[in-house]
């Protein structure tokens, strides 16, 4: 009994650490509800029950940790701490052009995942880099230039950041952050944004196809 008491001590811990993140982070309304089914579980369990109540708990806390590593970020950044860096703007240089693709990649790349070189079927020229670390991830940025605007493109060194980790195929998705529009997918494992001033949503669709093929 004192180890169910543990599992059941340890399960509530977890509710009440994803109640106070749901309240801070402002949680989606599918995580509440499922928050609120683990609230339940536990309620439930206090009963003393034989048969299959370690399973139950120790199923329950991992769901639980999962969908707190999930809202925290627990161990990798955020979609919006990644996306953030491509805000602050260029501190390096242009990358140059990766002489075994001259017309078609830049020497920039992560893992084996290269930038693409736009300038001769985009009309979009590399203008601009740089590299951060953010959570213990490596977080690469070009900026391209046309006179349409300017674009960033970060790469975030895999594994995919959640929720994209599970997304088949790495299908792009597009999000908002601080009046910004970001297309975010999974290539190679890495989480890939790019976001634009002064370009429209065609536009930044047309690139992300692009880049996917590179």
């Amino acid at each position: 009994m004192a180890g169910d008491q543990g599992h059941l001590e340890r399960e509530e811990r977890v509710a009440e650490l994803l109640r106070a993140a749901a309240a801070r982070e402002r949680a989606p309304a599918r995580l509440r509800e499922a928050i609120a089914e683990l609230e339940a579980g536990a309620s439930r369990r206090r009963r003393p029950r034989r048969g299959g109540l370690l399973a139950g708990l120790g199923a329950s806390a991992a769901a639980a940790a999962a969908a707190l590593a999930l809202l925290l970020g627990v161990g990798a950044p955020t979609l919006a701490q990644a996306a953030a860096v491509a805000a602050r703007g260029p501190v390096a240089g242009a990358p140059p052009v990766d002489p075994a693709a001259p017309t078609r990649l830049l020497s920039a790349r992560v893992g084996s995942l290269h930038f693409p070189n736009w300038q001769w079927a985009q009309g979009w020229r590399a203008s601009g880099s740089r590299h951060d670390l953010v959570d213990g991830r490596q977080v690469t940025t070009v900026y391209y230039t046309s006179a349409g605007g300017t674009v960033a493109y970060s790469i975030v060194s895999a594994p995919a950041l959640a929720p994209l980790g599970g997304a088949g195929g790495g299908a792009p998705s597009r999000m908002r952050l601080d009046g910004r529009t970001f297309v975010v997918w999974v290539q190679q494992g890495h989480t890939c944004l790019l976001s634009g001033e002064g370009v429209g949503q065609a536009t930044l669709w047309r690139l992300v196809q692009s880049a996917r093929r590179s």
